[in-house]
């Protein structure tokens, strides 16, 4: 084998084992761990990539549930896009109607976007408590 036939094929080699170490995923708990990461540093966009990326690679996984409802909180709460948390909080309820944050879930589409004074409970809390001065 000439020099330049060795040449070609070491970069044949090279490139390929470039692909592959690209395209590995991490695992549903490596996604999750650094969805919190991001979550934790104000990244909310990348927060969202890898609970994406746990719905996609992972979907019936453990985290699955919470990476939905994640997706729904972040639209809703941090960047403030309502349509894209509503549709996350309606999956998160269709699919998981009895998990423990499914009553989060609509409660978050019923109040999101209002102010704290025009939600029920919070109101109720500021009359109970100025009735006991």
């Amino acid at each position: 084998m000439d020099l330049k036939s060795k040449i070609v094929l070491l970069a044949t080699l090279i490139f390929s084992l470039l692909i592959m170490a690209c395209s590995s995923k991490l695992t549903e708990e490596q996604y999750y761990e650094k969805a919190k990461e991001a979550y934790s540093k104000e990244q909310y966009n990348q927060a969202i990539d890898y609970f994406k990326k746990i719905l996609e690679y992972y979907p019936d996984g453990k985290r699955a549930a919470e990476s939905m409802f994640m997706l729904g909180f972040i639209n809703a709460n941090d960047l403030k896009k309502y349509d894209e948390a509503k549709k996350y909080y309606q999956q998160f309820i269709d699919k998981y109607p009895n998990h423990e944050l499914a009553d989060d879930a609509q409660y978050e589409i019923k109040t999101m976007g209002k102010d704290l004074d025009e939600l029920p409970f919070l109101n109720q809390l500021g009359a109970d408590s100025t009735s006991k001065n």
